[in-house]
């Protein structure tokens, strides 16, 4: 099982100008302006080969935007929400066992968006469930379920990608906690449910600034340089 792609949000565009600024300097390619727009909400990615950062943006409370998370930013809540597991299994017979195990799993839902005054509607091929934050921290585990041969055809769209630079993927999340022993019983009946070792690991926060930590595969030959994105920091695995 691997990392999907982690989901974050921010307040302005200074602080996008700031962040493509600062990947710059690092030699990581990001290019905002080939984002998503939908109604109320704009959306950019940071692809670090088949993984990649959803930096969301909320432009109007009157939004298309997932509600649950539409609702933490209304709240004030900024940064890394949510990380994403890519699944084989039917997705709804994973909700199915993590219900059974008593984990409060969300429906599953297919990403889509409305657009030309509400007359057609674009469905995304995949689909996708949520489990509660993890205690002592705001980040969600998620997990995604692509339709077959989605993957194939998303491909020539990852661009551009850190892979090109010597930044092949991420491998592995440290998700920082006050609570981390909550966190590792959370985690831990997480892979029971799912019978496999998780890309994840708990780790107490202790004055830590940020709520992630992504340990990164470089190619051999690449120039190592870690770097943030919002509150997550990348770092060779």
């Amino acid at each position: 099982m691997m990392i999907d792609h982690i989901v974050a949000h921010f307040d302005t565009a200074r602080e996008i100008s700031d962040l493509k600024a600062s990947l710059d300097a690092a030699g990581i390619p990001f290019e905002p302006s080939w984002g998503k727009k939908a109604k109320g909400f704009e959306i950019s990615n940071i692809w670090i080969g088949e993984q990649y950062f959803e930096l969301v943006q909320i432009k109007d409370d009157n939004n298309l935007w997932q509600p649950e998370w539409a609702t933490r930013h209304r709240a004030g809540d900024r940064g890394a929400y949510c990380l994403f597991l890519d699944v084989d299994e039917e997705i709804e017979t994973l909700r199915a066992r993590l219900i059974g195990a008593g984990i409060a799993a969300g429906e599953v839902q297919r990403t889509s968006f409305k657009w030309f005054f509400n007359l057609f509607e674009k469905r995304l091929p995949w689909r996708f469930l949520l489990t509660p934050p993890l205690p002592g921290s705001p980040i969600e585990i998620g997990f995604i379920q692509y339709d077959p041969g989605a993957r194939e055809k998303h491909g020539p769209f990852m661009v551009p990608n850190s892979r090109d630079m010597g930044l092949l993927g991420l491998s592995e999340a440290v998700i920082f906690s006050d609570d981390p022993g909550a966190a590792e019983t959370a985690l831990g009946k997480l892979t029971d449910v799912l019978g496999t070792a998780l890309p994840l690991r708990i780790a107490p926060q202790d004055g830590q600034s940020c709520r992630l930590k992504l340990l990164a595969d470089w190619a051999k030959d690449a120039a190592q340089a870690d770097f943030q994105v919002l509150d997550s920091e990348i770092t060779r695995g």
